[in-house]
């Protein structure tokens, strides 16, 4: 996926919570929907673009799935970003 497609799933509201969240610890996606006040159906919608984009990582542990970040797409963001950082002198 690339920048443009990261800026687009980055760019809704709902998202940016869930990442949010994620920072922290791994969440289920039925304890995101409760904690967000949204239905089920529409976390897992979320999750799945989330997932699709390379930001998180779902694993199903016993009866529950767990997701969490991936790391490895917020350090190609940083390393996209500095490239239009210019040095200081």
């Amino acid at each position: 996926m690339g920048i443009k497609e990261l800026f687009v799933v980055f760019s809704d509201p709902v998202r940016l919570k869930i990442i949010e969240l994620m920072k922290d610890r791994d969440w289920s996606p039925s304890g995101l929907a409760d904690e967000l006040g949204l239905s089920r159906p529409t976390i897992t919608h979320h999750l799945n673009i989330l997932r699709r984009a390379g930001v998180i990582s779902c694993d199903k542990k016993g009866k529950e799935v767990l997701c969490s970040l991936e790391l490895t797409v917020f350090q190609e963001l940083i390393k996209y970003a500095t490239r239009y950082l210019k040095e200081e002198k």
